[in-house]
C-alpha cells in the first residue's frame, strides 16, 4: 500500500525556473532512497505536485515542503490509500500543467 498526496502551492519569488531545475533533481536523488516517486506540474509560480510512496515517507516529505519558505499556500488537494503507484517509473519528474491535466483525465 501507498499513500498519494496531491498539493498545490505557490513558488516564491526567489525561486528561478533554473533553481526548479536544480530543486527537482536534488529532490529525485533524495526521493530515490525514500521510496518515493511522483511528479512536479508548473504554470507560471503555480506548483501542482504528486507524490507517491511508504506513507510515513510521502507524510515527512509534505511537512517539509509546508514548512518551506520557496512555497506559500500549500493546500493538499487529495490524500489517498493506492495498491499501486501510478508514477512508479518516474522518480520526480517536471511537467507542464496540461500535461497534468491530461494524465488526470487516466487516473
Amino acid at each position: 500500500m501507498f499513500l498519494r498526496l496531491v498539493y498545490v502551492s505557490n513558488l516564491s519569488d526567489d525561486v528561478s525556473h533554473e533553481n526548479l531545475d536544480t530543486i527537482v533533481d536534488r529532490s529525485r536523488a533524495r526521493n530515490e532512497r525514500t521510496g518515493v516517486t511522483g511528479m512536479l506540474a508548473l504554470d507560471g509560480r503555480r506548483v501542482l505536485q504528486i507524490l507517491e510512496g511508504p506513507p510515513e515517507a510521502v507524510q515527512r516529505l509534505y511537512e517539509h515542503i509546508r514548512n518551506d519558505t520557496r512555497h506559500h499556500e500549500v493546500v493538499e488537494i487529495d490524500r489517498r490509500i493506492v495498491d499501486s503507484r501510478h508514477f512508479g517509473s518516474w522518480g520526480m519528474v517536471r511537467r507542464s500543467m496540461v500535461d497534468v491535466v491530461m494524465l488526470a483525465m487516466t487516473l
